[in-house]
């Protein structure tokens, strides 16, 4: 089970890979990432695992591919005796109408799962979790912020650490998803939950990372992932000899609607909340909060690193509005009425779910801490004296960030050469400055040449002891 994997890592797990080979040394993932995690160094991106959130801005960005997303192989299904596909809501969003739920989810079974069971189901059951901790504890800070997506989480550990207890300790829909569906197939089938694979079909990397090397939690359900696009090629490459089984899809509309922005809020219901969508934007809301200058008096925020929410999830590939639109109108032809709540063989009943919502089975188990990144030196006195250094640095530096150095500000290059990472003359103008420097110094110094080393082109003679 994946769960060996998950406890043996060290340090931090990393979806977002870097293929050097393909790498041209380009700028375009430095200017883009959050938590400036990237730097070109030698004509080649290298990545700070201790900065890295996972979000895939870079993989949207790299021209060559060079950036990409470590899922799982399809022979993971393999160890297992029942393998379960848990969709990701946006995963219908990428279809068009002539390829409902229903065929979507048929499909998944023709590529070797044994079933289906929607990521939106977890979305309906994280839901109550939800309301339930809001009504009974309230708010614990203004405003809380949602869990669901590993990239913001991830963002807030690393930039972030002061707004860590604003996270509502509530797992994520798919880990929910799965969690239920092995409890209940545990008991149907008479198999160990060990031997029934959950698999996720994820938007984005940060899943990924999430299912490796979770956060604040030590109960593992989810024991792999692949990425949508890789299951949409497989399936539109099928799309024809897929034999339906009606009813397979059986979430709401507001479960679906989990796969876009806004609709976590929709599915809570009523309250002062707000939904934040693309990484860009994430970041600056963050920034007011943790300057205490965020006064709108909304109690919950929902937060999506990607644009559009899960539909735009960079292993996406539907335009994120196309998918949107789609997951729009899912939302409104299947209504509101939960599909957890049939509670129909071998699936839970709804109201022994209510009783875990009540019982706080799906809160995290521990709280989220804040992620140390490399500091400026190892004692408080190694600090002071580099951050002096590094405060005059910033001030000789053009301050115009414009990334031919590698790294992405100048703040983040004086950064580098404090650390002992680059060197001041990474950056062309002081480069330029040294050059223009060395020039000035030759032509003083060549009008300064003792007389044996002058030449007749200098206008002086070199006459013989005999022409004396």
């Amino acid at each position: 089970m994946a769960v060996e994997e998950k406890k043996s890592n060290k340090g931090y797990y990393h979806s977002v890979r870097l293929a050097a080979d393909r790498c041209i040394g380009c700028i375009h993932c430095v200017r883009v990432c959050p938590t400036e995690a990237l730097r070109v160094h030698y004509g080649k991106a290298r990545i700070n695992p201790l900065r890295c959130v996972d979000c895939g801005e870079c993989i949207r960005v790299c021209p060559t591919n060079a950036k990409y997303a470590q899922t799982d192989p399809w022979e993971a299904l393999e160890r297992f005796k029942y393998k379960v596909a848990i969709p990701s809501s946006a995963l219908v969003g990428q279809f068009k109408s002539s390829v409902p739920p229903d065929k979507v989810y048929s499909a998944l079974l023709g590529l070797g799962f044994d079933e289906v069971y929607e990521g939106a189901l977890g979305g309906e059951i994280i839901s109550l979790a939800v309301r339930d901790y809001l009504n009974k504890n309230g708010p614990r800070v203004k405003p809380t912020i949602s869990s669901l997506c590993p990239a913001v989480v991830r963002l807030i550990q690393v930039r972030f650490p002061s707004l860590v207890s604003h996270i509502i300790p509530i797992e994520a829909p798919m880990d929910a998803a799965a969690r239920v569906v092995k409890i209940s197939r545990s008991r149907h089938l008479g198999l160990a939950p060990e031997e029934i694979g959950a698999f996720f079909i994820t938007p984005c990397p940060a899943k990924v990372t999430a299912i490796k090397q979770p956060v604040a939690t030590r109960d593992y359900f989810v024991d792999g992932a692949f990425g949508i696009s890789d299951v949409y090629n497989r399936i539109m490459n099928n799309v024809d000899k897929i034999k339906v089984v009606p009813g397979i899809a059986r979430a709401s509309g507001l479960g679906i609607g989990w796969g876009a922005a806004g609709g976590e809020n929709r599915l809570l219901g009523q309250g002062r909340r707000l939904a934040v969508d693309g990484i860009d934007n994430v970041v600056r809301v963050l920034e007011l909060i943790e300057g205490d200058e965020y006064h709108h008096g909304y109690e919950y925020l929902e937060m999506r690193a990607c644009t559009g929410g899960c539909v735009g999830g960079p292993l996406a590939t539907q335009e994120p509005f196309v998918a949107k639109h789609h997951i729009d109108q899912l939302r409104r032809e299947r209504g509101e009425t939960f599909g957890i709540e049939e509670g129909r063989p071998p699936d839970l009943p709804y109201a022994e779910i209510v009783e875990m919502v009540e019982s706080r089975v799906f809160h995290l188990k521990a709280p989220v801490e804040p992620r140390p990144t490399m500091g400026l030196g190892t004692d408080l006195a190694e600090t002071i004296t580099r951050m002096k250094e590094l405060e005059g640095l910033i001030v000789s530096l053009p301050g115009i960030d414009c990334g031919s150095c590698g790294a992405p500000t100048c703040r983040a290059f004086a950064e580098d050469v404090v650390l002992g990472k680059a060197h001041l003359t990474d950056c062309t103008f002081k480069l330029r400055d040294r050059i223009l420097k060395l020039a000035e110094e030759m032509s003083s110094l060549s009008g300064q040449l003792p007389p044996t080393l002058k030449t007749r082109e200098s206008g002086e003679t070199h006459g013989t002891e005999e022409d004396s």
